[in-house]
C-alpha cells in the first residue's frame, strides 16, 4: 500500500507539467510533417536550374596549325662593299630607285688612277698599231713588226678591261626596282671589301616565311589555304625536306599587305584538314568524366548527360562523330552547377527563363 501511495503523489506532482510538454511534442510532429511532405509548385520550380541552349547544326570546319611567320620582301638584299675606300651615298634611304640606278659610290684613287693610265696606255698601243699596219701596207715595214704591235695593244686591252671591271666595282646600283633602306655607314666613312652599306628590298612583293614540322608538312600542299593575320591566302610554297638546321620544313606565302614592316612577325595559321556538312558544336560545350567527353543536352525539361565522340577542332569548335544530331539542344557552359537529369528551364540570354509558350 506504501508503494502505491508514493506513485500517486509522483504523478500528482508532475501533473502540472503535461499540458506543456503535450505542446512541446505537438509542435515537434507539426514542424517534421510540414518538412517531409512540403512539395509545393514554388519549391519545384525553385531547383529549376534556367540554362541558356544551343541548336545543333551542320557546318565546316578546319583544322589548323598555328606558327609565327616573318615578313621578308620576296627580292631583297644586302649590297655590300666590292673594294676598300671611302663611302660616297648617291641615293637617299627610302628612296625609290630603278634597276641600274646608282646607290653609292665607293671612291677608291689607286682604282681611278690605275684605269685612267691603263687607257691612256691602250690608245697608244692602238696608234702604234694602226702606224705599223699602214707601214706594213706601204712596204716600209715587216709583218712581225706589225704583230709585235698587235699584242702589245691585245695585252692593253686586257688590262684595261681588267681595270674597268674593278671601276664598275667601285659603284653600288641597285639590282633591281626597289626602296633604299638605312646605310649601314655614314657619308664618308672608309669601309673595306665585303662590308654589308645598305638593305635594299622591293616592299611590292612581300612574303611571310615560316617553319614546319614533319608530321604538319605531310599534310598540306602548294596552294593551300593559309591565314596570315587572319587574312586569307595560298600557300605558295613548302620544301618537302628536312632543314639540316632547324629539323623543320620550311615554307612561306605570298602576301598583299601595304601596312605591313618587313621583319616584323605575324601569327600563320595553316589548313590541314577540312570537312563540310559535319555535326559542329562550342569546344567549350565537351566536358570529362573520368577523361571521357561528354555534353548536356536539354530533353523533357531536363539536362541530360550525353557521352560523345569527336573528330577535328579549331580554336573555338569541335566536330562531333557521334552523340548528336542536328535539332539537339546543348548546353554550351555552366555545367558545374548541373548533374544528370535535373529540371531544367531554357532562358533567353539576359532575360532569364522562357515561358511554356516561348519554348514552343
Amino acid at each position: 500500500m506504501l508503494i502505491l501511495k508514493d506513485i500517486k503523489n509522483l504523478w500528482n506532482s508532475v501533473a502540472i507539467y503535461k499540458k506543456p510538454i503535450g505542446v512541446f511534442f505537438a509542435l515537434i510532429v507539426v514542424i517534421f510533417t510540414y518538412k517531409y511532405f512540403s512539395t509545393s509548385p514554388a519549391s519545384t520550380i525553385q531547383d529549376e536550374k534556367i540554362v541558356e541552349v544551343e541548336i545543333v547544326k551542320s557546318a565546316t570546319i578546319k583544322e589548323m596549325a598555328n606558327f609565327i611567320g616573318t615578313i621578308r620582301s620576296r627580292q631583297q638584299t644586302a649590297l655590300t662593299a666590292k673594294t676598300n675606300g671611302t663611302l660616297t651615298i648617291i641615293s637617299k634611304p627610302g628612296q625609290l630607285v630603278k634597276k641600274g640606278d646608282p646607290i653609292a659610290k665607293i671612291d677608291n684613287e689607286d682604282i681611278e688612277r690605275n684605269y685612267k693610265i691603263l687607257k691612256e696606255a691602250e690608245e697608244i698601243a692602238k696608234a702604234q698599231f694602226d702606224r705599223a699596219s699602214l707601214l706594213f701596207k706601204s712596204g716600209a715595214s715587216s709583218k712581225n713588226a706589225v704583230e709585235e704591235k698587235k699584242s702589245f695593244l691585245l695585252e692593253s686591252q686586257k688590262k684595261l678591261s681588267d681595270a674597268k671591271i674593278s671601276l664598275e666595282e667601285i659603284k653600288i646600283l641597285a639590282p633591281f626596282d626597289g626602296i633604299v633602306g638605312l646605310f649601314k655607314f655614314r657619308e664618308g666613312s672608309q669601309v673595306n671589301k665585303e662590308n654589308t652599306i645598305v638593305q635594299f628590298y622591293d616592299p611590292k612583293s612581300l612574303i611571310v616565311e615560316f617553319d614546319v614540322p614533319l608530321s604538319v608538312a605531310k599534310k598540306v600542299e602548294n596552294g593551300g589555304q593559309i591565314f596570315v593575320n587572319n587574312q586569307e591566302y595560298r600557300l605558295t610554297y613548302i620544301q618537302k625536306m628536312l632543314d639540316e638546321e632547324t629539323h623543320m620544313c620550311p615554307a612561306y606565302a605570298e602576301i598583299d599587305c601595304s601596312n605591313c614592316v618587313i621583319g616584323t612577325t605575324v601569327d600563320v595559321s595553316l589548313v590541314t584538314q577540312a570537312k563540310q556538312s559535319v555535326v559542329v558544336i562550342p569546344l567549350e560545350a565537351i566536358f570529362l568524366q573520368e577523361g571521357k567527353p561528354f555534353v548536356y543536352i536539354v530533353k523533357d525539361g531536363k539536362a541530360v548527360i550525353t557521352p560523345v565522340t569527336y573528330g577535328i577542332r579549331d580554336k573555338k569548335h569541335i566536330e562531333i562523330t557521334s552523340g548528336l544530331k542536328e535539332g539537339d539542344k546543348i548546353i554550351p557552359f555552366g555545367h558545374n552547377r548541373l548533374y544528370p537529369d535535373v529540371a531544367v528551364k531554357i532562358g533567353t540570354p539576359g532575360l532569364g527563363a522562357t515561358t511554356s509558350d516561348e519554348k514552343k
